[in-house]
């Protein structure tokens, strides 16, 4: 299988590292072109220019802006007005629990991790179903759907934006434009990292060599037995970007490593 994504421009909100950068590598390793995005100019035209070096001959645009604002995302959709790729994968975490998260902590989950995607989705997919072609791609969290005592302000923002995804599918029916939600768990993050080594040090020990104890406390059920890695997870993005996805629609698929203990 050999996916072919020239000519497409992908969209890939908080595309400076990690998933979202991976994504974008990925994107353009496939012959497609990529608008990436970070809150600081200075690292995103960093990491656009490391991107053109690195594949030659593709388009590449590196738009700052902050989208846990309307501003920022108008700002974003201006710098790029059309795509045919939506990857809505900016988001931030808090860990604090349902009682002790302040409502300013829930409102600043809400705007950045719902509120972003709700503003690019409305911004680019009325284009794609003009065309009829296009993909819009959620960057989902397997922690809403489970029992989980910290990160509520998190979870109840990716809740929604599950919820808010599945009903984009909808807008869908009968054309070639398709919403789909990729579930991602423990996955190697700049953030995720620092605590893993923070930890780790704590026993004498490098991250690598306590990743098993580590998961064990994150993630107990996870079936990987270790962090995924953002390239894993892109992969499977690229995947549901391509032509070869065409009938998956509308679905919540999964990228994290079996930590979910669940058949459906």
């Amino acid at each position: 299988m050999e996916i072919d994504l020239s000519g497409k421009m992908a969209v890939i909100s908080g595309s400076t590292e990690g998933i979202g950068l991976a994504c974008a590598r990925g994107i353009l390793g496939a012959g497609g072109n990529v608008t990436i995005n970070g809150r600081k100019p200075e690292v995103v035209e960093a990491v656009s220019a490391r991107l053109r070096t690195d594949f030659p001959g593709r388009e590449v645009v590196g738009i700052a802006a902050d989208l846990g604002s309307a501003v920022g995302c108008e700002a974003l959709i201006a710098g790029m007005p059309e795509c045919d790729i939506l990857i809505n994968n900016v988001g931030v975490v808090a860990r604090d629990d349902a009682l002790e998260a302040s409502d300013e902590t829930y409102l600043r989950l809400y705007e950045l991790n719902l509120l972003s995607s709700v503003r690019l989705s409305r911004a680019y997919m009325p284009g794609m179903l003009e065309r009829n072609q296009g993909r819009v791609i959620f960057s989902g969290a397997q922690r809403p759907i489970m029992a989980y005592k910290g990160g509520t302000a998190y979870s109840a923002s990716k809740m929604a934006q599950l919820s808010f995804a599945r009903s984009l599918a909808e807008r869908t029916r009968g054309t070639a434009v398709t919403v789909n939600t990729v579930l991602i768990g423990v996955t190697h993050s700049a953030s995720l990292d620092s605590v893993a080594e923070e930890l780790a040090a704590a026993k004498g020990r490098t991250a690598e060599e306590d990743e098993a104890d580590f998961i064990d406390m994150v993630s107990p059920q996870s079936l990987l037995r270790r962090l995924a890695r953002a390239e894993e997870v892109a992969n499977f993005v690229v995947y549901l970007a391509s032509p070869f996805a065409s009938a998956t629609n509308g679905a919540v698929l999964s990228a994290e490593g079996g930590t979910r203990g669940a058949i459906y």
